[in-house]
């Protein structure tokens, strides 16, 4: 199992033009995932939902045609979630201290002038899907006109990650050898067979899926109640788009902790890294950002999440010294089910129409006739998309048809649980 698990990884790592980032699964419910969030490519959403479903899972996505222009085409991801019992005020009192490692950390990094706030920050920003090869090109493009030599700053990724690893330091939290054992001593118990599940696709309490109701087991043990959730994941965009549009080769890098208690409040983070490169110039470019996110299950029909993405930032600093930053956005959603197999989600994009930029909405439903199957339909700021999910044993296939400024691309994905 471990060679395997190497084995996918190092294949992740390399395929650079066949994995996918919008996950097939949100696509399809119109991008309308922020208080949904609860499968491995909850990172990019809102990470808080890596502490929803324990379990180890491996996901990514194949585009099957109609290329479009925005970035963020090839990607995989992998999560990690252990539950414990914990009772509540051991958990906030956890969480708090966490916090405060967190603050400390990045108000050090901010005193080293390496992270800054990023809400009501003048200069050059770009939204997270677009290309920054316009900025770019446009600072050698000066530097012509003015009859200067083009300007080449050597950008070592390597002395990038030690002086990274070395200021991220005070605020690493480390998850102790107890954790492990708890989780275990957890894989012990037995599964729930649903009696209209069918006979490729069984539940199991330790490979949750959203196809489970955790709160719906008899046995209290069985449940997330008086648990804790520990997350942590990784997920990693590379996109190779040598189009005039985009002109971009994109590698983003997500590395992301949550925790939550009974399902029911989950907070979460990510490191982003932006490793950049325009294609026509060889301009290279660098950068990070911080994601925090939040989501609140006040019963198992009424979900709220929020999800604040580059609330703090590197200046990305390019090999010909342009400087800009992706810019920062809050999204909003919130998900009820008005019966158990049905979902409706509802999300609004740049909630506060930070940088000039008009809110978005996005709608979605997912309907689950039964277990092992959902289909799934959304709107996608006007845009049209459409989907449906199949399980087989520990396997997860997704497939999604988008409309609209997606030009009819469509996506095949697979999540497998460990």
């Amino acid at each position: 199992m471990k060679k395997n698990i190497a084995v996918i990884i190092i294949l992740c790592f390399f395929a650079h033009s066949a994995l996918a980032i919008y996950a097939p699964r949100a696509l399809s419910m119109g991008g309308a995932f922020t208080a949904v969030a609860d499968d491995a490519f909850a990172a990019y959403y809102n990470p808080a939902g890596l502490a929803i479903n324990p379990g180890i899972d491996l996901a990514a996505s194949y585009q099957l045609n109609n290329r479009n222009q925005q970035i963020g085409d090839n990607a995989y991801a992998l999560k990690a979630c252990f539950e414990i019992g914990l009772n509540p005020f051991a958990w906030i009192a956890g969480v708090g201290l966490a916090s405060m490692f967190a603050y400390d950390g990045a108000k050090y990094l901010a005193n080293q002038g390496i992270v800054k706030k990023n809400w009501g920050r003048e200069g050059e920003k770009t939204k997270k899907d677009e290309s920054m090869a316009d900025q770019a090109k446009a600072k050698d493009e000066q530097d012509r006109a003015a009859g200067q030599e083009l300007e080449r700053n050597p950008i070592s990724k390597t002395q990038a990650l030690k002086t990274a690893a070395k200021a991220m330091a005070k605020g690493t939290i480390h998850i102790t050898e107890s954790l492990a054992q708890v989780a275990i001593q957890e894989a012990k118990l037995q599964t729930r067979h649903y009696y209209y599940a069918p006979a490729w696709y069984q539940p199991h309490y330790f490979r949750p899926t959203y196809w489970d109701n955790r709160y719906d087991y008899k046995e209290k043990e069985l449940t997330p109640d008086g648990k804790a959730q520990f997350a942590g994941g990784i997920t990693i965009m590379s996109d190779k788009n040598s189009t005039p549009a985009v002109d971009q080769d994109t590698n983003w890098y997500a590395f992301s902790l949550a925790s939550g208690w009974g399902e029911i409040v989950a907070l979460g983070a990510n490191l982003n890294v932006y490793d950049l490169r325009i294609s026509s110039t060889d301009i290279r470019g660098l950068g990070a950002g911080l994601d925090l996110g939040g989501l609140l299950r006040i019963s198992d029909k009424l979900f709220f999440g929020l999800a604040a993405k580059e609330l703090l930032t590197t200046d990305i600093k390019f090999s010909n010294n342009t400087i800009t930053r992706y810019e920062m956005t809050v999204n909003g959603g919130v998900a009820i089910k008005p019966m158990q197999p049905i979902l409706l989600s509802a999300d609004v994009h740049n909630i506060f129409g930070q940088n000039s930029q008009t809110p978005t909405m996005h709608y979605g439903v997912e309907i689950k006739p039964i277990y092992g199957v959902a289909l799934r339909a959304g709107l996608y700021d006007g845009s049209k998309t459409a989907g449906i999910s199949f399980g087989l044993g520990q396997l997860i296939v997704d497939y999604t048809i988008l409309g609209g400024s997606f030009n009819r691309t469509q996506l095949i994905g697979g999540t497998w649980k460990l």
